[in-house]
Parts: C-alpha cells; structure tokens; sequence
C-alpha cells in the first residue's frame, strides 16, 4: 500500500482558490508523471507541462461523481493535473478513481492527448483511512 499526501497550495489567494499537489511516498506525483513520460516526450520532442488542477472536491478525489471531465475524457475518469494555462481541457491527465470501504485506487492513469506509457507508475492503492486524513486536513477540516 501506497502512502499519499494532499498538500492545499493558495494559487490565488484573494480568490480563495486552492490546488492540491500530490505527494505520493514522499515524491511529487508531478515529478513521478514527468519521469514515466519521459520516454514518450523526448520521442516526440515535446513536454508535458502539467499543474495541480485547481477546484477538486474530496468527492472528485474519492472516485464520486467527476467534478467536470475534460474534452476526450471518459465518464468514469477523473482529473488528477491540468495544464498550466489554467484550461484542464487543454493538457489533461485522468485515472480511474475506485473506492471501497478500506483502499482507494488510481488506475489506468492517462493524458488525454497523448499515447504515453504510466506502467512505471502502475495502479497506486492508498489505504482509505489515511487518503480520507490528509484530504480532510487538506481541505481544513481538520
């Protein structure tokens, strides 16, 4: 079982908006996705460039109801990173996010845009009761 930490970063703090950054074992889950592109990327000379998606809710991230799902995304995806533009449409990256009464998995993870291979990441399996604390603490509940 993975270890996963949600880190609530004030993005524009006169507007209250919060992303979250994934720290996933101790490692940046943006600094683990950059490795795993990495072969596809310099392939096709060309760089992700990814940023902590601002405005998901614990649902989202509990594998409820997506909170929006971007151009070329499937229903039963979730956004995990937009781009830095701010537009989620514009460079995505999604998993499937299931949830049972004691894990929640982030599977099948994927850019919308690009066939890039994330088997060095593989499926991440938290434990709920931890995922479930640091979402909350997160979001300042405590």
């Amino acid at each position: 079982m993975r270890s996963i930490e949600f880190r609530g970063i004030s993005t524009r703090p006169a507007e209250r908006e919060t992303s979250l950054q994934f720290v996933i074992d101790g490692v940046s889950f943006l600094e683990l996705v950059r490795e795993a592109e990495l072969p596809g990327a310099l392939a096709e000379q060309l760089a992700a460039d990814y940023a902590p998606s601002t405005s998901l809710s614990a649902e989202h991230l509990l594998g409820g109801a997506p909170d929006r799902v971007p151009h070329g995304v499937e229903d039963d995806e979730h956004l995990l990173l937009g781009c830095t533009c701010g537009i989620d449409d514009c460079w995505a990256l999604v998993a499937r996010i299931v949830a049972d009464d004691d894990t929640v998995t982030w599977s099948d993870l994927r850019n919308a845009y690009q066939d890039w291979d994330y088997r060095s990441i593989g499926d991440l399996t938290f434990s709920r009761q931890d995922y479930e604390r640091s979402l909350r603490a997160a979001f300042g509940a405590g």
